[in-house]
């Protein structure tokens, strides 16, 4: 299919010449490329190759018998090296003659290339190109993006490809040698920042988790190279745009609301509702295009001078807009347009990213937290536990804490108490769902058997795992407490676990290292090891997943010494009451970098 969409709005071009036509081969001259890389040129390719995610990206210059590559991205050899070839392995002609973009989803089936040599030698199959212009209009080549599959090409491809056709024949203008003045070279420069702020974008906005994050790597962005006083970004929720907060403003704008209407008379709500750029250049422009007496309010507020506001498309719908602001006249470039249609697309994809993350994290950690039961109070210990989840990726699943009374082990006697925590390998609503049965499951076989002791009921449950076929792999600490005239026993087994802390009311510590392999049902463990320890009134036990620890470091007594450490200040030191301390040793711990979940029991005897 063979789509020839009219010119780009924002970029004039001239009648069809052709290839031969003097202008245009004094135009071919002026700008003085050649079969080489330019450094300007190939930033641009490398742009249309990331943007659009293509395996090839041309800036193609068509002279009258062959076309160059002064900018390219993926061609195989010998044109990588070459960085021409002939006119019969070109589509870029057909833009250069008809100054029109050229779209092309499978080229094997448009009559006008289907025996172009392109397709065999190069590779090209889907192809789309848009016309490089010169000062008079004449057109000198194609910013191109090439797939080796049939692709359908979305308008919103077309649309940032051909804002960035306009910003390389900006580029190619400058040029021309009688234009290399000072002034031309300063521009150079600015285009060059530009094209790699879009390429600084690519790679920052890839790597953001949450809408706070996103809006601080996009003003640190572009307050440097644009210059704006404000940045700001909007989403859509139902019938409304709601404002992300940013946390850098020292006090509230008292005429910026957090949320204004799809209809309302404000330029982001303008923006996301007719999906196109808004451009206020004053005051007077913001009174005369009709905007509301609060947004005229917030303009004065923020002392801005220009405004332009960016729609955030995604896939098929408007997510938002971004909101720059400036405290100086500004003018618009075609660079910047650029610069912003880019980092527009890249904040889409993200946003995306993020919501559908926020969902995923939510379920799961709902899950999770509806299985992580309070625990019961019991007489003589005082129990703290703590889950918290992580915050950069899809990481939440599979830790988990439990406490809960035994049947007495002599009728008439006193109740132990099962204390357990545990890590099942995974990190999402798979690993959440499975530990639920297997916490479920180890109660289950303390219920039936509770004399038998912990390392019995592991293996219970590792049988039990076994023939349902269920991937109960992890790691558990699961342990009695035993209370006793003189304070309280720990009868524990520990499989493949971060060991235990014990911490004595002198301030020694003892680390429970004792331990049988990790959970994993298919290995068919023969036999797990109880072990015992006397709590004296005072004593602290600590049990922790790994989450706790930093993956970076390899000395894991290191790691555990610095846990005792923390918590024997926090508790012991500065006497806080153990469930703020457990909070306040995960945030010293995790130090904000909370990248796996992590849960945290707590007992200190009485």
């Amino acid at each position: 299919m063979l789509d020839r969409p009219g010119p780009h709005p924002t970029e004039p071009v001239a009648a069809p010449l052709p290839l031969d036509a003097p202008g245009r081969l004094a135009a071919l001259r002026a700008i003085g490329t050649g079969p080489s890389a330019d450094p300007d040129l190939q930033r641009f390719a490398r742009l249309v190759a990331s943007t659009l995610h293509v395996p090839v990206a041309l800036v193609s210059v068509v002279e009258q018998d062959r076309q160059v590559f002064p900018g390219q991205v993926g061609l195989p050899e010998p044109w990588a090296s070459a960085r021409c070839t002939p006119l019969s392995h070109s589509f870029c002609q057909h833009v250069a003659t008809t100054a029109e973009p050229l779209v092309i989803s499978d080229a094997r089936t448009v009559d006008l290339v289907r025996d172009n040599l392109a397709i065999p030698e190069l590779g090209v199959v889907a192809y789309a190109g848009m016309p490089l212009t010169a000062e008079g209009g004449e057109v000198l080549g194609s910013l191109c993006a090439i797939d080796h599959e049939p692709r359908v090409w979305t308008p919103t491809e077309l649309e940032v490809l051909a804002d960035l056709a306009a910003a390389c024949s900006a580029a190619l203008r400058l040029k021309v040698s009688g234009r290399r003045t000072a002034d031309a070279r300063r521009e150079v420069d600015r285009g060059r920042e530009r094209a790699e702020l879009m390429l600084q974008a690519a790679v920052e906005l890839g790597e953001v988790w949450s809408l706070t994050d996103l809006l601080r790597r996009v003003r640190d962005l572009v307050t440097g190279p644009l210059h704006p006083v404000f940045v700001g970004l909007s989403l859509v929720d139902g019938e409304h745009v709601l404002r992300v907060e940013d946390p850098t403003w020292d006090e509230p704008v008292t005429h910026l609301p957090d949320t204004v209407g799809l209809d309302a008379s404000w330029p982001e709500a303008r923006c996301v509702a007719e999906q196109r750029r808004v451009i206020v250049a004053g005051p007077e422009q913001l009174v005369a295009d009709g905007y509301s007496a609060d947004a005229l309010a917030a303009w004065r507020e923020l002392d801005l001078r220009a405004l332009e506001c960016v729609p955030v498309l995604g896939s098929g719908r408007a997510l938002g807009a971004l909101t720059f602001g400036w405290d100086a006249p500004h003018a618009w470039e075609l660079t910047e347009d650029a610069v912003l249609t880019a980092i527009a697309a890249y904040t889409a994809t993200a946003v995306e990213r993020i919501l559908q993350l926020e969902r995923r994290v939510t379920t799961a950690t709902e899950l999770q937290e509806a299985m992580l039961s309070e625990p019961p109070a019991v007489a003589g210990l005082e129990v703290a536990t703590l889950y918290r989840p992580s915050s950069t990726a899809d990481m939440v699943g599979g830790d988990w804490y439990d406490v809960h009374e035994l049947p007495p082990l002599a009728p008439g006697g006193p109740r132990p108490v099962a204390v357990t925590v545990g890590d099942i390998t995974g990190h999402d609503t798979r690993a959440a769902a499975v530990m639920g049965q297997v916490r479920s499951m180890l109660r289950q076989a303390r219920a039936d058997a509770p004399g038998a002791g912990p390392a019995r009921a592991v293996l219970a449950v590792e049988n039990a795992a076994r023939m349902l076929g269920l991937e109960a792999h992890g790691t558990v600490v699961h342990g009695d407490l035993v209370p006793g005239a003189d304070g309280w026993t720990l009868r524990w087994t520990n499989a493949g676990h971060p060991p235990p802390l014990v911490l004595a009311p002198d301030g020694t510590a003892r680390v429970l290292l004792e331990g049988d392999p990790f959970l994993y049902p298919d290995l068919e463990v023969e036999e797990r090891h109880d072990h015992h320890v006397h709590l004296a009134p005072g004593t602290l036990l600590l049990v922790h997943t790994d989450g706790l620890l930093d993956e970076r470091r390899a000395d894991l007594a290191a790691m555990v010494e610095e846990v005792r450490v923390v918590f024997a200040r926090l508790v012991h030191d500065e006497g806080r009451p153990l469930t703020e301390a457990v909070r306040l040793l995960a945030d010293e711990m995790l130090g904000g970098r909370a990248e796996d979940d992590v849960a945290i029991l707590a007992v200190r005897v009485h």
